[in-house]
């Protein structure tokens, strides 16, 4: 059918412009349809995975500063906050960007093998890690500026049926924008007959209107490419269509602020437009019609609209961009890169109940989530060769002093994002009072690996399910052992809880023996590894009680119970990660405090709230014991009275109570002021073997306590971390066993 064009489309008559006040000089202008030439090679995609990272880029090294410089640029506030100004044409620097780049760079991820062309690009980017993310930035910024200004074009011209493909397809499932790392938006038009007209009605002479635009910018005419330009407008703004011949049948959208970026030896840059009618790159169209875009492109079926960056694409419903991306990139799970290969499986099941029928901008926003991790790299990212250094200098006893450069330590990573309105404290049902009631879940879950068979059996299991909250110890974030990803975040999403993280240890080697040799062809991609509070409340006021980090840890030398036999090797220190959790969200609620054994403090004026935390064999002296009074609100100890006595009271009207879960000795309940809630005589709790045929030992140590200063509504249970989906081969989650309980507020 034929479209009526609007007459701003149809009318490409243009008055001679002004040229840019910062746009390089030409040498010389020449007249309309010249030929121009260029050694640059045409380039579509930064992102892929069949060829290593650094061959595609073809960088050298970054350079790298001392660790004691490395330390200053990471802890000083004053030189982050001077990189975090950094500004390049608007685009500001952030640390997670550049930490990011660095981690594909210096510590790429074992590349997976898979028969799909790919194409090497030739992307001009600079060597510092720092420039580069500044680079990209800049760029991405305009990316998203022509790509509003297509979907405008798309609208007049009643283009509907386009997508986005290639690493921005993936872009768009895990990021909700461009990949961090890329440099390009590439599309797929189904009919380009209307781009086609548009860029036969052009303006022909580009040098024309801006004689100080250097031609090489959006032409080129050599034995491997041919690019010819139109200068076009829409709604009012001038832009350049360049179409591709003999490399390349498709389109080049740009905006004259991103021509004006070119320099000697770019590429051109810009927008990509692929055109189906017309053939699309060979590399595309064997995986579009493997994967069924094709066939759904040419169909009328719903596309999803989704938001990308600062404006929005559209792309196939998540089940064919799922397939696609496998087949494109042979990743099953690509949201994980680069912090893992996504050659695994995805472990999603709350995702995956989803249907495409029911909600597929829910699903996109589930993955985007599960991806983010700027937090973790902000913060706490160490790069690979500091943690080689330091891995070499085991044994030394100067991990005090190592640990004292890593970034942030004690910095809790609190998300209540996940849900955002918090929670309504609940009234025991078989108690005739009326005090505030909660249920709180504990478990070692020895690296969280199974995170989501975890998930499931909060689902099934009675005495699990519907959790306030979750005590968490031995969580990994970017270690090989449990798949490279934030195993507490991916849980946390699954269950719909907002989360407190808090690392303990950066892990200078994969493990235990027997993890390193199963992980002996991967690598860690960020080696952190911690405590964690989950809740549907509103987590805040956070501390880490954190004791100092003996040699034997930072020793190859084997010893019992304290290093794996010599095979971890670690800095950071044993501690405790406490938040005070809230109904509802409120200013008056700090992110985080540090609290002294000498000045004690009192929690108003505080909306009300119960203290949650999850602590993993903190030491038993004074200063700990003082430093746990502070926090919880209970005053000074009495004086004359031996660590292991008195009883905590909640001094704060707001405050409902205290609850810890952790791997600890039997007398930290009362280090605390508070008593212990767990039978040893029936709660045994480790070690944890399943047996075939729905069988479990547990015992024979009873550990794993509640401590609280709160009465039982409902007693301590002992749940096995089993998986019997394979009754013969059953599967032992972790070596400790889960523990739950109910208690009452002591207010009324």
């Amino acid at each position: 059918s034929k479209r009526v064009l609007p007459a701003s489309l149809l009318n490409n008559t243009m008055d001679p412009l002004p040229a840019a006040a910062d746009a390089p000089s030409r040498v010389e202008a020449t007249g309309p349809r010249v030929r121009r030439r260029s050694r640059v090679v045409e380039w579509t995609i930064f992102f892929t995975i069949s060829f290593n990272i650094l061959s595609l880029l073809k960088l050298g090294p970054i350079a790298h500063s001392s660790v004691k410089d490395q330390n200053e640029i990471n802890n000083s506030p004053q030189r982050q906050r001077q990189r975090q100004r950094q500004q390049h044409g608007g685009a500001i620097v952030d640390v997670s960007t550049v930490n990011l780049l660095d981690l594909m760079f210096h510590n790429p991820p074992p590349q997976i093998k898979h028969t799909m062309k790919a194409n090497n690009g030739n992307h001009q980017v600079d060597k510092n890690s720092t420039a580069m993310a500044s680079a990209l930035l800049k760029i991405q910024m305009h990316m998203y500026d022509i790509l509003a200004r297509w979907n405008l074009l798309a609208e007049d011209l009643g283009i509907d049926r386009w997508v986005v493909h290639g690493g921005s397809a993936m872009g768009a499932k895990c990021f909700g924008g461009m990949n961090p790392w890329d440099d390009d938006i590439d599309m797929t038009v189904l009919d380009c007959k209307l781009l086609d007209y548009l860029w036969e009605t052009g303006e022909q002479n580009v040098t024309k209107y801006y004689p100080n635009l250097d031609e090489r910018s959006h032409s080129m005419d050599n034995w491997a490419a041919l690019w010819d330009s139109r200068l076009i407008k829409v709604r009012e703004h001038d832009m350049i269509l360049s179409r591709g011949s003999r490399c390349c049948g498709w389109y080049k959208l740009m905006s004259m602020d991103l021509a004006f970026l070119w320099k000697p030896g770019d590429a051109i840059m810009g927008v990509e437009l692929e055109c189906m009618s017309r053939g699309s790159s060979q590399r595309e169209k064997n995986v579009m019609r493997a994967s069924g875009w094709t066939k759904y492109l040419q169909g009328t079926k719903e596309l999803v609209t989704l938001p990308f960056g600062s404006t929005t694409i559209k792309t196939m419903q998540p089940s064919l961009l799922n397939t696609y991306i496998r087949k494109r990139y042979g990743k099953q799970s690509p949201c994980q890169f680069p912090f893992s290969d996504g050659g695994g499986a995805e472990k999603n099941p709350s995702i995956s109940a989803l249907s495409d029928e029911i909600n597929h901008t829910k699903t996109f926003q589930l993955d985007q989530q599960k991806a983010q991790m700027n937090f973790v790299l902000k913060n706490w990212y160490v790069p690979k060769f500091q943690r080689e250094k330091w891995l070499k200098q085991k044994g030394d006893k100067n991990q005090l002093e190592y640990t004292t450069q890593l970034p942030n330590l004690d910095k809790i990573e609190i998300d209540n994002s996940i849900s955002p309105n918090g929670c309504s404290w609940q009234s025991n049902s078989s108690s005739s009072s009326d005090a505030a009631n909660i249920k709180v879940i504990g478990w070692n879950a020895e690296r969280g690996k199974h995170w989501d068979k975890f998930y499931t059996m909060i689902q099934e299991k009675v005495e699990l399910q519907e959790p306030m909250v979750i005590l968490l110890n031995e969580m990994d974030v970017g270690m090989a052992r449990s798949g490279n990803v934030h195993t507490v975040r991916q849980l946390a999403i699954q269950l719909g809880m907002n989360y407190a993280y808090g690392v303990e240890f950066l892990e200078l080697t994969r493990g235990t023996q027997e993890e390193q040799e199963a992980t002996k062809t991967q690598r860690d991609s960020l080696s952190l590894h911690g405590n964690a509070v989950l809740s549907k409340c509103v987590i805040g006021d956070g501390m880490i009680l954190r004791d100092p980090l003996p040699a034997q840890y930072f020793s190859d030398k084997p010893e019992r119970g304290i290093n794996a036999d010599g095979f971890e090797v670690r800095l950071g220190g044993r501690m405790g990660l406490f938040v005070r959790i809230f109904q509802h969200p409120s200013p008056l609620i700090p992110d985080l405090r540090n609290f002294r054994a000498d000045k004690f403090d009192i929690p108003e004026p505080l909306p009300d709230h119960f203290v949650v935390g999850n602590v993993h064999k903190v030491e038993e002296n004074v200063n700990n014991r003082e430093i746990l009074w502070n926090y919880f609100g209970f005053g000074a100890p009495a004086p004359n009275i031996s660590i292991h006595e008195g009883n905590g009271v909640d001094l704060a009207a707001s405050q409902h109570g205290v609850i810890v879960q952790g791997d600890f000795g039997p007398q930290f309940c009362s280090l605390g002021g508070l008593k212990k809630m767990n039978n040893y005589k029936i709660h045994q709790t480790f070690r944890v073997n399943c047996l075939p045929a729905g069988k479990v030992e547990i015992g024979p140590l009873s550990g794993d306590f509640f401590c609280s200063n709160m009465r039982a509504s409902r007693a301590v249970e002992v749940t096995a971390p089993c998986d019997w989906s394979d009754a013969k081969k059953p599967l032992t989650m972790a070596d400790h066993a889960i523990v739950s309980i109910e208690v009452a507020s002591n207010k009324k």
